[in-house]
């Protein structure tokens, strides 16, 4: 009874109900959706957020990105209060973790652009497939591997996943570091270039400074996140 009549009100109700405001949000449509998290799988709720709430959610976070006077701050901190609208339950299943990884690497994007990003700024694709790219995967060994995007991948586009899919920024700073002359980048969770660890990458490494500072040595991506999130 529930899937044949409560799940497409929900769905409706999401759908024809609920607008995507950051300066006036209305969060009755989704506290009702939410309110029946008890009884429903996260399975199936995830799948009516996925369909209903993150395209819109999307959408309008791609908008903000492209206004000339954006705050990186506060898109970070409306993110933040998404994200933790949703139960840790709900954070986990796939559809919410992925769509929420959208809207970090839209984010990246964003930062990386710069001053480009209102006309640069791609429009999120809600079908396209995530990109999971992963260090010791074989490209063989993943499912509907897209070729166009594996001419793309470089060793910095799966640090960045990576950091994505743990929900780090990775900015660049426009700076070089010293010795080698790479980019440095800064992996944080906040967007507002607090924090974090200082990184470049060279010869499908990640080097930062060893702990206390100095030279900078090859640190594994795990290293990379726990170092980030101090």
């Amino acid at each position: 009874m529930l899937l044949k009549y409560v799940v497409p009100k929900l769905g409706s109700r999401l759908r024809e109900d609920f607008r995507i405001n950051p300066r006036q949000q209305d969060m009755e449509p989704v506290r009702d959706v939410l309110a029946w998290e008890k009884l429903l799988r996260p399975s199936i709720l995830s799948q009516i957020l996925e369909k209903e709430f993150f395209p819109k959610w999307l959408d309008v976070l791609y908008i903000w990105l492209v206004q000339p006077q954006a705050s990186l701050e506060e898109v970070s901190r409306w993110y933040t209060f998404w994200k933790e609208s949703f139960s840790e339950t709900l954070q986990t299943t796939p559809a919410v973790s992925q769509g929420f990884t959208r809207g970090l690497q839209l984010m990246n994007k964003a930062l990386e652009l710069g001053p480009d990003a209102p006309n640069r700024l791609p429009r999120p694709d809600h079908t396209a497939p995530l990109s999971t790219n992963i260090p010791g995967v074989s490209e063989k060994t993943k499912e509907k591997p897209r070729p166009s995007r594996a001419q793309e991948i470089t060793f910095r586009s799966i640090v960045e996943d990576y950091a994505s899919s743990r929900n780090l920024l990775f900015v660049p700073t426009g700076k070089a570091h010293e010795h080698s002359r790479m980019p440095l980048y800064r992996v944080s969770p906040s967007a507002d270039g607090k924090g974090g660890v200082l990184v470049y990458i060279q010869d499908d490494a990640v080097w930062a400074a060893s702990d206390g500072g100095g030279d900078y040595r090859a640190i594994t991506l795990e290293d990379m996140v726990l170092r980030a999130t101090k």
